[in-house]
């Protein structure tokens, strides 16, 4: 079988085009990661434009939609104290900023930077897209200023370019001598991630892949069973499409398995997931089989299919993610990836080798912001075959179905009980368990552990100077425990992500495009006997009152919850 490889010779010139950028057409430029910056190429006329020039970015990220592009870039500050000696970077993740490019008009819009940083940097992870190509998500943490268990998921509206905090204190697992900020994934079940970590020092770590609702940040979490010998490791996970249902797929050596968000039922698939143009299935289809290689480990041997045969395409990668993954084109005819110096592309029963695009390769002192790889048309995963082996479900699932309530609150938060209440404190997560105290209304206490759901319940081992054991979060629709936060010059929380809310009172308030009425605008105004959702945490300002992320309308904003002991805002 022959193969075709097009070799592309680098022309240093800008050129800007306009067009479709979702257009599915084969010709149709790729978008790839070379040398610190990012390019486009023609294939039409073999040319290549440099679209970036800092030589510190890392990308691009296709939207679903295959309009914009995303990618992180090193930040200049970091850059400086870098090369001035002031900072160091040994591994891990490098403060970095997110720009955003429009595909049709070429234009960059700078959509996070290092406002607010300390010595240290803002480290953010790489972003990823909403199914919707609406929103972006990515992890962030300032390690002057935050723990390293104290990320923000944070979320960005592309309409409304507000960016928000929608999970505080993200629990980012162990760490080695440098920040390493997990990649995550959004699919039609959430956004998820892989979570390794070890349980007070234990040489035994634990694996579990976690789901955030991307409203109300709820997180659901499986243990994924990782044994001591730790050759059930996952090695990539992607969200796939089977029989119209978001799962999650899991590779473990050769094989896969799907996991179900809803409820962590397991099981696993006869073949591997394909690749397609996520507009043109009846294209070809893209096979990452798994083949162990000579060192003990696995390769990825990419075939294709275009439903009469499968054929090999000569590319082999080391596994199935953005630096490695190949593209599509428009037509779904072609596939291309990326192969150190060159792109090389390749279809059915045609081929031919390459040259180097660029001699030589600079050298960084310090990470780079990933992915390495290319984007061609918008592509989607989807599965092949049957579901071979159902497999018992993971041990640790947060909630059950006899749950009503969805767990709001996560180990290592602070909470506080709700105004007018008092909640017993139990030895054990149930109510058949001794009760051992109480909590009362507007005392704060640390989470530990949980959510444990039983009974109808969901339990958490909660602590402060007078009690410790567990307690419920709430019960017949009400939440009795919500997710607290300190901001000295507010009353006390009394509301929660995902609760409606309205004003308190007969005066109208602006609802702002940030936390806070320094630096920010009024977008909207909430009249008394509006209703509102809350959508995430509570966040204070710089002058320490409380603000909500909250949706009024179809307009995303911040408003203020009070200030001094008066409430502005009060559950509807």
């Amino acid at each position: 079988m022959n193969r075709l490889v097009l070799s592309i010779l680098l022309v240093m010139r800008i050129v800007l085009t306009t067009g479709g950028a979702g257009a599915q057409n084969a010709n149709q430029p790729i978008y790839a990661y070379r040398n610190g910056d990012i390019w486009k190429y023609d294939l039409t006329n073999g040319t290549a434009t440099q679209l970036t020039n800092w030589g510190y970015n890392g990308g691009p990220i296709l939207s679903p939609d295959g309009s914009k592009i995303v990618y992180l870039s090193t930040s200049a500050d970091f850059v400086t104290q870098f090369e001035a000696g002031n900072a160091s970077q040994s591994g891990g993740t490098a403060p970095a900023n997110v720009w955003l490019m429009d595909i049709g008009r070429e234009t960059f819009t700078l959509i996070a930077d290092q406002t607010g940083a300390s010595a240290a940097g803002i480290l953010r992870s790489l972003p990823n897209w909403s199914p919707d190509s609406r929103q972006l998500v990515w992890l962030q943490l300032d390690p002057g200023l935050q723990a390293p268990d104290a990320a923000h998921l944070k979320l960005h509206n592309l309409a409304t370019g507000l960016t928000s905090t929608l999970v505080s204190n993200v629990d980012l697992g162990f760490q080695g001598d440098n920040i390493r900020l997990p990649s995550l994934r959004w699919g039609g079940g959430g956004i998820a991630r892989l979570h390794f970590d070890y349980l007070n020092g234990d040489a035994n770590p634990f694996l579990h892949i976690q789901f955030y609702n991307p409203v109300t940040g709820v997180m659901t979490q499986y243990d994924l069973g990782l044994n001591e010998n730790r050759d059930n490791t996952v090695r990539d996970f992607i969200w796939v499409n089977h029989q119209g249902h978001s799962l999650m797929a899991l590779q473990i050596k050769d094989y896969w398995d799907l996991i179900d968000p809803r409820d962590g039922s397991r099981s696993r698939l006869s073949e591997p997931p394909r690749l397609q143009n996520r507009q043109r299935s009846a294209g070809l289809q893209l096979i990452p089989l798994s083949v162990a290689n000579d060192s003990g480990g696995w390769n990825i041997h990419w075939q294709a299919t275009d439903g009469f045969g499968v054929h090999d395409t000569g590319y082999k990668s080391y596994r199935v993610n953005r630096n490695n993954q190949p593209g599509l084109s428009g037509d779904g005819a072609r596939m291309a990836w990326q192969n150190a110096d060159r792109i090389s592309t390749w279809h059915i029963g045609i081929g031919d080798s390459s040259r180097p695009l660029v001699e030589g390769a600079r050298s960084w002192a310090f990470p780079i912001p990933q992915p390495f790889g290319l984007v061609w048309a918008p592509t989607e995963w989807v599965t092949a075959g049957a579901l071979e082996t159902a497999l018992a479900a993971p041990a640790l699932p947060p909630a059950s179905p006899s749950c009503v309530l969805p767990p709001l609150l996560i180990a290592g938060q602070q909470a506080i009980l709700s105004p007018g209440l008092a909640s017993r404190v139990r030895a054990g997560a149930s109510l058949s368990a001794d009760i051992v105290g109480r909590i009362d209304a507007g005392a704060v206490v640390n989470v530990e552990a949980g959510p444990i759901c039983a009974d109808g319940y969901n339990w958490y081992f909660a602590r402060n100077d007078e009690i410790a054991g567990w307690t419920a979060e709430g019960g017949a629709g009400e939440y009795w425990l919500l997710y607290h936060i300190d901001c000295p010059n507010s009353p006390p929380i009394r509301l929660s992500a995902a609760m409606t809310a309205t004003v308190a009172g007969s005066r109208s308030l602006s609802v702002r495009n940030g936390k806070g009425n320094v630096d920010t605008a009024a977008i909207a105004v909430a009249s008394p006997g509006d209703l509102f959702t809350i959508t995430g945490r509570p966040e204070c300002d710089l002058s320490g009152e409380t603000w909500y992320p909250v949706q009024h309308g179809h307009v995303l904003g911040w408003i203020a919850a009070g200030a001094g002991d008066v409430y502005y805002i009060e559950k509807a």
